[in-house]
């Protein structure tokens, strides 16, 4: 069942363009492709630095899509971590009946937060894939800023002045 499942998330395109980035799948993988290489994505978004390298800005880009990968992997863990550890926590003692009113109250708040923490990070890590496609887009338009404001933003064109019109 897996091998079947594996051959469906493949595919033998090899995209051709010369000097763009481009997105397909290798083994059930994404992997990123630049003028025949390919870059494997990697478990926290490895392989988006190489495919970009050359355009600082897109090389930024890359490196905000790595770190908040990271930060919010990391985040989600710790998170785990604390939301089975204050349920193991009172859990033991309330069998054990050895639980009190602060024993429950630290389990509980070890639960909450990492509840939290686990929100958090999950949240952050979804923050990170606008970044990925800002590093492929701004590389593939051969852009070397980061884009500011919002789409159709063309700041040469306002007037600079506070004045009432």
């Amino acid at each position: 069942m897996l091998v079947i499942t594996l051959l469906g998330c493949s595919s033998n395109y090899m995209p051709l363009s010369r000097g763009r980035v481009a997105v397909t799948m290798r083994g059930g993988k994404q992997v990123y492709v630049r003028d025949g290489q390919m870059y494997e994505h990697g478990l926290l978004g490895g392989g988006l630095q190489e495919a970009v390298a050359g355009n600082p800005a897109a090389e930024a880009a890359a490196g905000e899509y790595r770190s908040r990968m990271k930060t919010g992997l990391l985040t989600m863990l710790l998170g785990t971590a604390g939301m089975i550890g204050g349920t193991v926590y009172a859990s033991t003692s309330l069998v054990r009946n050895e639980s009190s009113d602060l024993d429950l109250q630290l389990a509980l708040g070890a639960m909450l937060a990492g509840t939290v923490l686990m929100l958090v990070g999950s949240g952050y890590l979804a923050s990170a894939e606008p970044y990925r496609w800002d590093a492929i887009n701004i590389f593939n338009d051969g852009g070397t800023e980061m884009p500011s404001g919002p789409p159709g933003w063309n700041a040469s064109r306002q007037k600079l002045s506070l004045r009432m019109r």
